[in-house]
Formats: structure tokens, sequence, C-alpha cells
């Protein structure tokens, strides 16, 4: 599974405090990181719950 997250995302931290395991706000680009390139499939499951939990449904899930 890969993600992306989309130019819309406006940042607001709640991916990285919900789900630290899966992401990390990157100060020095002002952007949120995503911790895999290809997500795990033992983490698949979050990353769903993740993506329906995205404040402005800024987290696509590409495959």
């Amino acid at each position: 599974m890969k993600v992306r997250l989309a130019d819309y995302c406006i940042r607001c931290g709640i991916c990285e405090d919900l789900y630290p395991d899966l992401f990390k706000r990157n100060y020095e680009n002002h952007c949120i990181d995503i911790l895999y390139d290809e997500i795990p499939e033992e983490l698949q499951d979050r990353m769903r719950q993740a993506q329906a939990d995205c404040a402005v449904a800024a987290i696509l899930i590409e495959d």
C-alpha cells in the first residue's frame, strides 16, 4: 500500500497525534511526513483508519 498527502493538507497534525507510528510533523519543511514508503501489512488497517480520521480527507491511499 502506498500513501501520499494531498496538496490541500492543512497540517493540523491530527494524523501525527493519533497515529505517531505512521506520521511525523516535519517542522523544517512545514509538512507532515509519512514514515513509510510502502505501508507494512500490519499497519494497513491503521492507515485506513487514519484516512477516515483526517479532518480534510488529505490522506490518499494509492494502492
